[in-house]
């Protein structure tokens, strides 16, 4: 059938007339497709409407015209750079504080506050709370360095005012004399002594508590610090397995080498690290590097890991520096703290020692490590390492105790876990006479509790001294009977280091235990008619710790190595002046000679061996000796020289300077006579309801009250201020001759000397 023209299927087609529409009405276009198109996925002409839409009849509809996107900055501030603004913002502060002081800083300023500025947490810390690392002070420069804070009084040191005493109180002694040849002779000496101290003061260098430490640069942390080549101290760590002596004298106090290892590999390795691993690790690799220095032959080889040993030791003085103000109670840290007390104690440092040693106690006793209770559910080996760890931190904790006259820590009847019993199949170093040196300990914390201490100085003098006697018996017995184990350990220890080196250690042990000796019978009054201020058993034992001492330096002088320093540091400084210091005054005492060539014996002992690397709290301790020991040589020779004096035998002159390292100067007469009431009266106080002025009365030794003309024997008195009982004369004399020796000690490590 034919389909007229103009019509038919193939009718007139819309989307060609849209087209002819479009094109004629030329809508405009739309930037993106309709929402229709875009669902279904098909092509959009982006008109209003659009081609499709107008096909299947349905309505156009367009999103709504949105906010064009604004554009994006790049962040350039990163962490980094938040750091290095923080560190200047503090710098300005730390500026703006110096420009404020400036007047006050041109004096000399006796403040021992330590500067630091905040440091971000740093990987080594993130499992610790946030620490403050050391930073320089407006006066320091680039350098970070932390002072050695004061030990005593405010703005002078404890040396320095038992100097400006001794000075007034040789002056007194002088113009006491009738002879005008000495007073005029000694006045000269005192001039210069005067001077000296003067200078000492106006001159004084500062010292530093870390002076290896290193400074931190902006953005770095205790992760970048240099470690030596994982190669050389792998092959130390061979040779801690292998050879002898390295394997008997670096027996580390991580329990074992195997133990020590997992600390080396995780500070080697990518990762957090602790404080604790990294005093451990450089602490040992410290040690390790200086044995395996003095056992190779290779001059090359000595020198490389020497150069090791002092990063190793920059890098722990750095983290000591470093240190948080809380640390975690854990077994690592317990541990490192024992390690630095024991690094101070190599450095010369006993106060800073102390503060470690009494932080790794508080620690061991926080996780029980004294109690076998507390240790019921450990294992075997973890029991074990538990109470090794504890023993040595006991062993050093009570010989701090009595070197500086501080209580003690850990009470003895807390502690109920037993001794450690050697392990047969373990190494016979250090370890092996653990058991002995802990024994040793225990006698070292009686001495001070049963006679030095506050509490034992207020107890009549005869039962200080049957304490005294019982204590020495205890100490005779204690060297006069080597158990199996201690005789197994003597041999292995002359098997490994040789007979030289045996002999050495077997005159170090017996310095040490002639010195405890002779601070033990210091408690003992001379008998009557003996005419010295000593008993005879103190001079004796004194006399045999320094002809002991001359043997040691004898075989000291055939060593190589560098062994010198550490006798002086754990021999002599493990009671200094007491045997030193009970001759110099029975010599003052009694002008005899042998005893002032055995003074003069130990000082040129030192002075021969001593070199510019020993540690400067060693050379305080040998320049103080020689001072002291100039003073007796001086004294002797004025005093021969001149006939009168030999009739003078009272205290009031020369021989009470014994006596002065005794008894508290600013005693006068009044206080010295008995109170007619001070027998009902001073002993209704109970021990220690007064004993917070038993500072001022030790005190009264460096006071500037004029110095007393003498004592009365066989009187008892009150002591200054209102201490409130009535203290005999003998232990007054006792506690103020133990204080001023721990002066002495404390003096070491300021810098007047």
């Amino acid at each position: 059938m034919e389909t007229e023209p103009g019509t038919g299927s193939s009718a007139h087609d819309p989307m060609d007339s849209l087209e002819d529409h479009d094109e004629d009405d030329e809508l405009p276009l739309s930037k993106i497709s309709c929402d229709r198109c875009r669902r279904r996925k098909v092509k959009c002409n982006r008109r209003q409407p659009c081609a499709y839409c107008i096909r299947i009849d349905v309505p156009c509809t367009y999103p709504e015209r949105q906010k064009p996107r604004e554009r994006r900055q790049r962040v350039f501030i990163s962490e980094v750079y938040e750091r290095k603004i923080d560190f200047i913002a503090k710098k300005l502060e730390e500026f703006g504080h110096a420009l404020g002081n400036i007047d006050s800083n041109s004096q000399p300023s006796t403040s021992s506050s330590l500067p630091f500025r905040s440091s971000p947490p740093t990987p080594a810390s993130r499992s610790t709370p946030t620490e403050a690392l050391a930073a320089p002070s407006p006066s320091s420069g680039s350098t970070s360095k932390i002072l050695t804070p004061k030990l005593e009084y405010e703005g002078e040191s404890s040396l320095s005012a038992q100097a400006a005493f001794a000075d007034r109180f040789l002056r007194d002694a002088v113009s006491s004399k009738p002879s005008a040849d000495v007073t005029g002779e000694m006045a000269s000496v005192l001039n210069t002594l005067s001077r000296t101290i003067g200078n000492q003061k106006r001159e004084q260098e500062p010292e530093y508590l870390y002076p290896h430490a290193r400074t931190l640069e902006p953005g770095t942390t205790l992760r970048d610090l240099p470690m030596p080549p994982v190669e050389t101290a792998f092959a130390c760590l061979r040779m801690a397995k292998e050879h002898p002596r390295v394997k008997f004298f670096w027996s580390h106090e991580a329990n074992s080498v195997s133990s020590f290892t997992d600390y080396f590999l995780r500070v080697y390795s990518p990762g957090e690290v602790t404080h604790s691993d990294l005093i451990v690790v450089n602490g040992g690799l410290y040690w390790l590097f200086l044995e395996c220095k003095n056992v190779v032959p290779d001059p090359a080889k000595k020198l490389d890991y020497a150069e090791q040993a002092t990063i190793c030791r920059a890098n722990l003085e750095t983290v000591l520096s470093s240190l948080p103000f809380h640390l975690p109670s854990t077994m690592d840290t317990t541990c490192a703290m024992m390690l630095a007390a024991m690094y101070c104690l190599d450095s010369c440092k006993p106060s800073a020692a102390w503060n470690f040693i009494a932080t790794a106690s508080h620690m061991s006793q926080t996780l029980g490590m004294h109690s076998i209770v507390a240790m019921a559910n450990d294992d075997a080996e973890t029991k074990r390492e538990k109470i090794k760890l504890f023993w040595m931190i006991y062993m050093h904790e009570k010989g701090l105790s009595l070197r500086l006259g501080r209580s003690s820590t850990i009470r003895d009847s807390d502690v109920t876990v037993p001794s450690l019993a050697p392990n047969p199949r373990a190494d016979t170093a250090i370890f092996g006479q653990l058991q002995k040196w802990t024994e040793l300990a225990r006698i070292q914390g009686m001495v001070y509790d049963q006679i030095y201490s506050p509490a034992a100085l207020i107890q009549l003098q005869a039962v200080r001294t049957a304490r005294a006697r019982r204590l020495a018996s205890v100490l005779k017995d204690f060297t006069s009977k080597p158990s199996p184990e201690e005789l197994r350990y003597i041999q292995a220890m002359k098997d490994a280091v040789g007979d030289l080196f045996f002999e050495a250690f077997i005159c170090t042990t017996r310095v040490t235990h002639l010195s405890l000796f002779c601070l033990i019978y210091r408690a003992i009054p001379a008998e009557p008619g003996e005419g010295t201020v000593f008993g005879q058993e103190c001079i004796t034992s004194a006399r045999q710790a320094l002809e002991e001492h001359e043997k040691c330096m004898t075989i000291i002088h055939k060593l190589d190595e560098d062994f010198l320093e550490t006798y002086v540091n754990w021999a002599l400084l493990q009671s200094p002046f007491v045997p030193f210091t009970v001759l110099f005054c029975h010599v003052i005492e009694t002008c005899n000679e042998a005893d002032l060539e055995r003074l003069g014996g130990l000082i040129g002992s030192l002075q021969q061996l001593l070199t510019d690397d020993f540690s400067t709290g060693v050379k305080k301790e040998v320049r103080l000796f020689k001072v002291l020991y100039d003073v007796a040589c001086s004294y002797i020779k004025l005093k021969t020289n001149d006939s009168r004096q030999v009739e003078d035998t009272s205290l009031g002159g020369w021989e009470s300077a014994a006596a002065s390292l005794m008894m508290p100067p600013s005693l006068s007469q009044a206080n010295m006579m008995p109170t007619p009431d001070s027998s009902s009266q001073g002993l209704a106080h109970t021990p220690f309801s007064q004993l917070n002025d038993a500072e001022a009365v030790m005190g009264g030794a460096f006071g500037e009250q004029p110095a007393s003309n003498g004592w009365i024997p066989g009187s008892s008195f009150a002591m200054p201020g209102d201490f409130g009982m009535e203290v005999d004369q003998q232990g007054t004399q006792l506690g103020n001759w133990l204080y001023m020796n721990n002066q002495m000690i404390r003096a070491l490590e300021d810098s007047y000397f």
